[in-house]
């Protein structure tokens, strides 16, 4: 594993977090800073939200589940993989298998980890977790959100670079974890 030497750049603090909205979803924080030699830097405005998973399901025969739905921020539909917010008490792992569920059906023996990421650390504070479903099936009806509306469809593993290079994939966070998933597959199917 190659790692870079830690940086000599020391970490900000903030001194103090005024929230400024709460909505369902995501509370809007005004947090004043300080840089690590003691200068003040001003306000600067996060978002700060609970912790989300996604799935890479793959199915006995090498397809991978991925689901169409309407996005709101973009006013488009979007080709994802299933996932969503990880409900309080629950592990990155436990929402994994619900979301996998909720959202497509399907269910698998074992999850493994594969990427755990920031989504956009300048201005939020959560991650996403993403896992690996191993033998995913189809054994259980979709069970959607309110403002939900999915439709399931099955690639095959092989095919998930071209997917991506296509641009058909365009929610980053899910690029991310296809990215990462058709890498180690490939190596893996090259040793």
């Amino acid at each position: 594993m190659f790692r870079l030497p830690p940086p000599t750049l020391r970490p900000w603090r903030q001194l103090r977090r005024e929230p400024l909205a709460t909505y369902r979803i995501f509370e809007v924080c005004r947090v004043v800073l300080e840089d690590g030699a003691g200068r003040a830097r001003g306000d600067a405005f996060t978002l700060r939200g609970r912790h989300w998973c996604n799935v890479v399901a793959v199915t006995p025969s090498d397809e991978v589940v991925l689901v169409w739905q309407y996005r709101f921020g973009t006013d488009s539909l979007s080709l994802e993989i299933p996932g969503g917010v990880i409900d309080e008490g629950e592990s990155p792992e436990q929402a994994a298998r619900r979301e996998l569920r909720e959202e497509s059906g399907y269910e698998a023996e074992r999850l493994d980890l594969l990427l755990e990421v920031e989504a956009n650390p300048a201005i939020q504070n959560n991650r996403c977790f993403t896992f690996v479903a191993h033998g995913a099936r189809a054994t259980a009806a979709t069970r959607f959100d309110l403002q939900e509306e999915l439709e399931t469809v099955l690639v095959p593993s092989g095919r998930i670079a071209a997917l991506l290079d296509g641009g058909q994939v365009t929610h980053a966070l899910v690029r991310a974890a296809l990215e990462v998933y058709s890498r180690r597959r490939e190596n893996k199917d090259e040793s």
